[in-house]
């Protein structure tokens, strides 16, 4: 970034521009890494809660628990992905419904912030308790299996297998959006069953959370009907086309 810029942005965030403030810590931390001005500037944007710079500090936290063998560690980083993603909560209206990329903002800000509590709760408790809830049924114990073998425990067999188990049983996050796809026909059963678990999706958060989250999936269903009945192009009926010529 050009430094007439970056002291155009500085001036923003020092009258309480939220976003140029995250915008500046991005700057100092990831594009020139000067430490010191990105320990300032991640405070600055911590204070503020810019959602952009909360995921941003968050998914770091996440990567760091992954990586790491020790069980308190990771309970330390998932503990303050999840803090920083509730404390950028407060600011989830700057998010994009849809983006110019076409990407729904506010869904993968709850993907995130459902990825880190689960990650935290079965670092607690192990996967065990989930999986027998996940074998009578219950999808969000699936989620949770399969999260945890993503984040906590990482075994990409066991990730997949998980995460298929999560979509066919409705879950909202997982519904036709597993790491190895099954067919289009069960990617769209599963979603059409997802999308129907109203009970499921009120449970997730408050409106703007459940809009989110019926956006996407309403979004991936159009999607795989489309593609999946040999159709090119841009697929009518879509809430976010951003990302379609």
């Amino acid at each position: 970034m050009p430094e007439d810029e970056l002291r155009a942005l500085i001036r923003k965030a020092d009258k309480g521009d939220i976003r140029a403030t995250g915008q500046v810590w991005q700057e100092y931390a990831f594009v020139r890494e000067d430490a010191r001005r990105a320990k300032m500037w991640g405070s600055r944007a911590i204070r503020a809660g810019d959602p952009d710079a909360m995921e941003d500090m968050a998914d770091r936290w996440m990567w760091e628990g992954q990586r790491t063998k020790e069980t308190r560690y990771k309970l330390v980083f998932y503990d303050a992905a999840v803090r920083l993603l509730e404390n950028g909560y407060r600011n989830r209206n700057m998010l994009a419904a849809c983006d110019a990329a076409g990407m729904n903002e506010r869904y993968f800000y709850v993907a995130n912030l459902r990825s880190a509590r689960a990650a935290l709760e079965t670092a607690k408790t192990g996967p065990q308790p989930w999986i027998r809830r996940a074998n009578m049924g219950d999808a969000v114990a699936a989620y949770q299996v399969a999260n945890h073998y993503f984040w906590v425990n990482l075994n990409q067999d066991l990730r997949s297998q998980w995460e298929n188990r999560a979509s066919e049983l409705g879950d909202v996050f997982f519904a036709g959006n597993s790491v190895r796809p099954t067919s289009d026909a069960q990617q769209i059963r599963d979603i059409s069953h997802a999308l129907a678990q109203k009970h499921a999706i009120a449970k997730l958060g408050d409106r703007w959370v459940q809009t989110a989250v019926v956006s996407e999936l309403t979004d991936r269903l159009v999607q795989t009907r489309h593609f999946a009945s040999g159709k090119k192009g841009r697929p009518s009926g879509l809430i976010c086309a951003s990302s379609f010529p």
